[in-house]
C-alpha cells in the first residue's frame, strides 16, 4: 500500500513504536496472493478470487482456501459474477462456500440460504441428494454455472475468495486475516500491511463478533503475547496502552485460561468456539493472524 512521503513516515513511525515488543519485527516480505498474481480481483467489489491449482475434497479445498486468509467463494450468490470467474480462471467446476447442515443448506459465512441466492441446477432438478449424502456444493460450467449438490468427498476444483480490502470497524482501524503461520510470522506479514497483530480493537470485546463475521475465521492470533514467560507478563502491541488487566483480555473462562499448558504457551489467539474469548497457545502452532490497520486519511 502506498501513501506517499507522510503516509510513509506515519508508517515508520507506527512500526519503530513497537521495537520494544519484538526483536525480531524484520523478517522476508510477505508474498501477497493478491500482487503475485494468483489472487485476481474482480469487479465484485473489495473481494479477490483464487482457483485452486489441485483437485481437493471439499474440505481439503476449504482449509486451502482458509490458510490463504480467504474462504471458499460465497458472493457467487451474485449470479452474474459466475460468469466473470468462470471466465477469468477457466474451470469446468469447483467448489464454493455452501453446505447442508441438517436439512438446511447454508452459507458459510452464515447468510441465509434461499432458492434465490444458491441458483440451483434446474434441469435436472437440483439438489437431488443421490445417494443420500450429497451435502456440499459445487458450480459446474456445462450446466451455465448452476449450482449442484456433490458428495463431500469427491474430488473439485475449489474457488476461493479474500476480502483484501478487510473490515473498517469505525474505530479507525480495518482488519482483514493473514494467511497460515506463526505467531510471529502472521505479525510480520501485519507490520508489512502498516499495521500489527490486532490490539486496540481485541480490548474492546463488542468488536470481537462484527469483525469475525466479516472475515469468517474459527480462531486467530491477536496482538497479545507474555514476553517473560510463565504467564507472568502479558502485554497488548498498543503503543499507547500496553498494560494488560483481566477486563481487556477477555480470557476464556472455562476451561480457564491462561493455562500455560506444557509451559510455553505465550502468545493469544481468539476462537470461536469459545464465543471469541482469548486463549493461550504455543507461539510456533500456525493459525491466521487478524491484522489492525490505522486508516490514514
Amino acid at each position: 500500500m502506498k501513501y506517499g512521503a507522510l503516509g510513509l513516515g506515519l508508517s515508520l513511525c507506527f512500526v519503530l513504536s513497537f521495537v520494544h515488543f519484538s526483536a525480531s519485527l524484520w523478517l522476508d516480505p510477505y508474498n501477497d496472493y493478491a500482487m503475485i498474481g494468483l489472487w485476481r480481483e474482480v469487479p465484485s467489489g473489495s473481494n479477490y478470487y483464487y482457483i485452486l491449482t489441485h483437485l481437493k475434497t471439499y474440505q481439503q479445498a476449504r482449509d486451502e482456501c482458509k490458510s490463504y486468509g480467504g474462504d471458499l467463494a460465497v458472493r457467487v450468490r451474485n449470479f452474474p459474477l459466475r460468469s466473470i470467474l468462470q471466465q477469468t480462471f477457466n474451470f469446468d467446476n469447483a467448489w464454493i462456500g455452501l453446505t447442508k447442515e441438517g436439512n438446511s443448506w447454508s452459507w458459510v459465512d452464515k447468510t441465509s440460504s434461499t432458492t434465490d441466492n444458491i441458483h440451483w441446477i434446474q434441469n435436472p432438478q437440483q439438489p437431488s441428494n443421490s445417494g443420500g449424502h450429497e451435502n456440499c456444493g459445487e458450480i459446474i460450467e456445462d450446466y451455465n454455472l448452476g449450482t449442484n449438490d456433490a458428495p463431500c468427498s469427491v474430488t473439485r476444483y475449489g474457488l476461493c475468495e479474500h476480502n483484501r480490502y478487510g473490515y473498517v470497524a469505525g474505530n479507525g482501524y480495518r482488519y482483514i486475516l493473514t494467511s497460515k503461520g506463526t505467531w510471529t510470522n502472521t505479525r510480520n506479514e501485519c507490520i508489512n500491511y502498516g499495521g500489527d497483530l490486532a490490539a486496540i480493537g481485541m480490548k474492546d470485546f463488542s468488536l470481537r463478533s462484527p469483525i469475525q463475521q466479516a472475515l469468517g475465521f474459527d480462531g486467530a492470533w491477536i496482538g497479545l503475547r507474555d514476553l517473560i514467560g510463565g504467564g507472568k507478563d502479558w502485554v497488548w502491541a498498543d503503543p499507547t496502552v500496553t498494560s494488560s488487566t483481566s477486563e481487556n483480555t477477555h480470557w476464556i473462562q472455562n476451561p480457564q485460561q491462561p493455562s500455560n499448558s506444557g509451559g510455553n504457551e505465550e502468545c493469544g489467539e481468539i476462537l470461536l468456539q469459545y464465543d471469541l474469548r482469548t486463549n493461550d497457545r504455543a507461539c510456533s502452532a500456525e493459525t491466521n493472524g487478524l491484522c489492525e490497520i490505522p486508516i490514514i486519511t
